[in-house]
C-alpha cells in the first residue's frame, strides 16, 4: 500500500478524488477539479460537491467506513496482510476494488503483498475479487453462469452475494431465505432481494446467494448508501439510534425524498418485527441515488434472529427507549412509531390491517420454502404467531381511555385482531 495511505476514488469509471491519512489520524477526502468540472454526482450525501477538502478527525469519513469488511471477511483480509483488524483504512485500499454502491478505492502504489492461504478455498474466494462487504457472516462476491454460482475472479464485480454457513448460528442461511419470503409475502407491493440456497462452485454444497440490488445484470454499478451512512454514523454506531431517525431523514430532505416511503419504511420494520427481526439496524435499511432523488433500495438482510435465544433486543429504539425486547412491543408502540413516521391515524390502521391480513400468506410462504429444514420453519411460524397473538391481546387491552382515543384504538384493535384467527385457522401443525 502507498506509505503514506492515500488512494484514488472512483465513481463508476470516474475518477472523483483523493482519500488520504494524515499524521495524527485526521483524514482527508478532496474531490478532483475535473471531477467538479463535469458536474457528476457527489459520491455520498454527507460529503456534497466542493472545491475545499472534507475533513474527519476521528477516523474515516463515515461514508467510507460503512464500505470497510466487517466479521469474517475483516478478519481473513487482516490475516492476508499481516495488519491489526483496526487498521481499516489499509484494509479498505488493499480491498476497495468492489464495494457496496458505485464507489471503488483503489491504493496506487500497494507496496504489501496479500498472503492468500491456498489450503482454505473459502479464504482463496474471498480475497481473490479485491471485495468488501460489511455483515458479521461469512461471506463473498459471487457471479452466476447458466445455473452455476461460483466465487467472482480479481476483475470480475460480483453480482450476488454468497452467504456462508455460520459456526455460531446453526441454520442462519435457511432462517434468512425463509424470513425474506415471510416479508415478501407481507410486502406484496414492495421490493425484495432475490435469493436462492444453491451450492457455490468450489466453495460449499450449500450458500445463500442473494441478486445484488446495487449491479445491473451485466455488472455496471448502482449507486445506494446504507442509513448509517447517510445519518453520518461510522460503522460500529449502526445500534445507536431509534427507528423514527430514518424517517426524520425522509421528512427532513423533502427536497429528494418521498414522504410517502416513510408508509413504506414504517411498513417495513412491522415485517421486522411480526417475523423477530431484531437485527434490522442502521446499515440494513438503504436509499439508492436516482437522477430524482433518494429512493428506498430493496428490503434486505432480513433474518428472524428471534428466533435464537441470544438475539431478543430490538437493534434500534423506539422514541428514544433503547435495549426493547421484541416481547415488550406491544400497539402502543406500534402507534406511536406510526406517529413518530408522521403519518395519520388512517394509514397507520390501514399498514397494521394489511399486514394482518397476510400472515397466513407468510406462513405459506415459510412452508412452501424448499431445502430448509422442518425445524428452522417451525421455529418461525412460531414467531410470527407468538408476536401476532401478543398484539392481539395487548391491543384489546388499550381500549379504556377517553372516547375519541379509544375509538382509534377500537379501530386498530379490530385490524390487529385478524391475527387471533390465525389462532385458529391457519392449519399449521406447529
Amino acid at each position: 500500500m502507498a506509505s503514506n495511505l492515500w488512494g484514488n476514488v472512483y465513481y463508476k469509471n470516474s475518477f472523483a478524488g483523493i482519500l488520504s491519512q494524515e499524521a495524527g489520524g485526521r483524514y482527508i477526502f478532496t474531490y478532483d477539479e475535473s471531477y467538479l468540472h463535469h458536474s457528476l454526482p457527489a459520491i455520498s450525501y454527507t460529503l456534497p460537491l466542493q472545491v475545499e477538502p472534507h475533513l474527519s478527525e476521528h477516523g474515516l469519513h463515515p461514508f467510507f467506513d460503512n464500505l470497510c469488511a466487517e466479521g469474517w471477511l475483516k478478519n481473513a483480509q487482516a490475516r492476508a496482510l499481516s495488519l491489526r483488524r483496526g487498521d481499516r483504512f489499509s484494509l479498505l485500499l488493499a480491498f476497495g476494488k468492489d464495494l457496496a454502491g458505485a464507489v471503488s478505492i483503489l491504493d496506487p502504489d500497494p507496496i504489501r503483498k496479500i498472503e492468500i492461504d491456498h489450503n482454505d478455498p473459502d479464504n482463496i474466494a474471498a480475497l481473490t475479487s479485491r471485495s468488501s462487504l460489511s455483515g458479521i457472516q461469512p461471506k463473498l462476491g459471487a457471479i452466476k453462469e447458466g445455473r452455476v454460482f461460483r466465487p467472482a475472479g480479481r476483475d470480475e464485480r460480483a453480482t450476488y452475494i454468497a452467504k456462508l454457513s455460520s459456526p455460531t448460528l446453526p441454520d442462519i442461511l435457511g432462517l434468512e431465505y425463509i424470513t425474506t419470503r415471510a416479508c415478501a409475502a407481507l410486502l406484496p407491493k414492495d421490493l425484495v432481494v432475490e435469493m436462492t440456497l444453491a451450492p457455490l462452485q468450489g466453495i460449499s454444497k450449500r450458500a445463500l446467494l442473494i441478486k445484488r440490488f446495487d449491479r445491473s445484470e451485466d455488472g455496471k454499478q448502482i449507486h445506494f448508501e446504507e442509513f448509517n451512512q447517510l445519518l453520518g454514523n461510522h460503522s460500529d454506531d449502526k445500534y445507536e439510534a431509534c427507528y423514527e431517525d430514518m424517517a426524520d431523514f425522509i421528512i427532513q430532505n423533502r427536497d429528494i425524498c418521498l414522504r410517502a416511503e416513510c408508509d413504506t419504511l414504517f411498513r417495513r420494520i412491522m415485517a421486522c418485527i411480526l417475523t423477530g427481526n431484531t437485527d434490522a439496524h442502521l446499515k440494513n435499511f438503504a436509499m439508492e441515488h436516482t437522477h430524482i432523488g433518494l429512493r428506498l433500495t430493496p428490503c434486505y438482510d432480513l433474518v428472524g434472529t428471534a428466533c435464537y435465544r441470544q438475539y431478543q433486543t430490538l437493534a434500534l429504539g423506539i422514541e428514544g427507549i433503547r435495549n426493547m425486547t421484541i416481547g415488550s412491543i406491544g400497539p402502543k408502540n406500534i402507534v406511536r412509531l406510526g406517529k413518530l413516521f408522521g403519518l395519520p391515524d388512517k394509514a397507520i390502521m390501514l399498514a397494521v390491517s394489511d399486514l394482518a391480513s397476510r400472515l397466513n400468506r407468510a406462513h405459506s410462504a415459510v412452508k412452501a420454502s424448499k431445502n430448509v429444514d422442518q425445524h428452522i420453519k417451525e421455529k418461525l411460524h412460531q414467531q410470527i404467531k407468538k408476536d401476532g397473538t401478543e398484539y392481539s391481546t395487548q391491543l384489546g387491552l388499550t381500549c379504556q381511555r377517553s372516547d375519541k382515543a379509544a375509538q382509534r384504538t377500537k379501530d386498530l384493535s379490530a385490524s390487529f385482531g385478524r391475527y387471533s384467527w390465525i389462532k385458529s385457522t391457519d392449519g399449521f401443525s406447529l
